[in-house]
């Protein structure tokens, strides 16, 4: 039992260490928060310059609105989705990659999302007005993906992580794609430039180390 009760405790500790260097994560959490905040208050205009609406940016050239939206959430159930999901997974993923790498592929996998989007509604002739970081954080969801499967003989060994994994895999499934109203156009869009960045670092550049966090 005390073997047990030190390794929970160097578990936490460990956790503690991982979300404490997690500057970008912990960052852009509370961008969303303050953003969302300012956006039902006192700023309401910042969902109408500021979503993403593929008629507007097309007629108009606001190609800012494929960064802008990211960080606009449609109320606070959207909002705390996102953020719990940016919470359990951006910070594990921030500390393998390192804080420059995972802003980087937080923002392309959030535009690509956005894009993958647009081009969606204008295929199926459709016009959606949409919102939410959950395309930028899928970009994390397939960078773990990847590492998963390039240590899968290891992994399917700790029944610990695999649980956790399960878990987390339903909820964000869910968030993404069955909750209502959710883009699974732009959810796939992020997942798959997490994807790609996951196998260029990983397996290309044999960056295939120990991902804290998820043990």
């Amino acid at each position: 039992m005390q073997d047990n009760a030190t390794g929970n405790m160097d578990y936490f500790e460990r956790q503690e260490m991982l979300y404490k260097k997690s500057y970008i994560t912990i960052s852009l959490l509370l961008i969303n928060v303050v953003v969302f905040l300012l956006s039902s208050t006192v700023m309401e205009r910042m969902y109408e310059l500021g979503a993403m609406n593929t008629e507007v940016v097309l007629r108009y050239g606001q190609y800012y609105r494929l960064f802008t939206a990211i960080f606009l959430h449609a109320d606070y159930e959207h909002l705390l989705n996102n953020m719990l999901m940016l919470f359990l997974v951006g910070a594990i993923v921030e500390n393998y990659t390192g804080h420059a790498f995972f802003l980087f592929m937080y923002m392309l996998s959030g535009l690509f999302g956005n894009m993958l989007s647009m081009a969606y509604e204008i295929r199926n002739s459709l016009s959606w007005v949409s919102v939410g970081a959950s395309g930028a954080i899928m970009g994390a969801v397939g960078f773990v993906v990847v590492w998963i499967a390039a240590n899968r003989r290891d992994f399917i060994k700790n029944r610990y992580m695999v649980f956790r994994l399960l878990l987390l895999s339903a909820f964000v499934i869910h968030a993404c794609f069955f909750q209502e109203g959710a883009n699974t156009a732009a959810h796939l869009g992020g997942f798959l430039t997490g994807f790609v960045l996951g196998v260029i670092n990983i397996v290309v550049l044999k960056n295939n180390k120990n991902m804290e966090g998820l043990g």
